[in-house]
């Protein structure tokens, strides 16, 4: 256990937060929050100063860069995801490959003849097949 296991459950732990701050701050309930913080002066303007102060300063240099670095770790783990697929799907794709190949073997070896196989047009003496 050296430095890059501790920088790397400090990284995992960063992304945790960002990503659950993330899926906190970017709901409707937080929006309505903010509503409700921007609308106290009108009522109480003795807090206009302070409601000015945690807007302006703590709500936007805090959130802004945590939401930035959430959208990171989202984006990160849908490219994740999407090379997982990608992955899978040309597996599959050569798995049919192989089977179409085999297909042909079979076909040959019993006088049937593709006459155009990217239209799937099998041809056996009169009898035709298409999809």
């Amino acid at each position: 256990m050296g430095w890059k296991y501790f920088i790397k459950k400090i990284n995992e732990f960063n992304d945790l937060v960002a990503l659950k701050a993330t899926l906190i701050i970017a709901t409707m309930w937080c929006v309505y929050a903010f509503a409700v913080m921007v609308m106290i002066p009108f009522f109480i303007p003795s807090t206009t100063s302070i409601i000015q102060f945690i807007s302006s300063a703590f709500l936007q240099l805090l959130f802004l860069p945590l939401i930035m670095v959430g959208q990171d770790v989202q984006g990160r783990k849908s490219e994740a995801r999407a090379q997982q697929d990608h992955e899978t799907i040309m597996a599959e794709m050569a798995e049919l490959k192989a089977i179409h190949k085999d297909l042909h073997t079979v076909m040959a070896s019993n006088g049937m003849i593709c006459i155009n196989c990217s239209n799937s047009i099998v041809q056996s003496d009169n009898l035709d097949i298409s999809k």
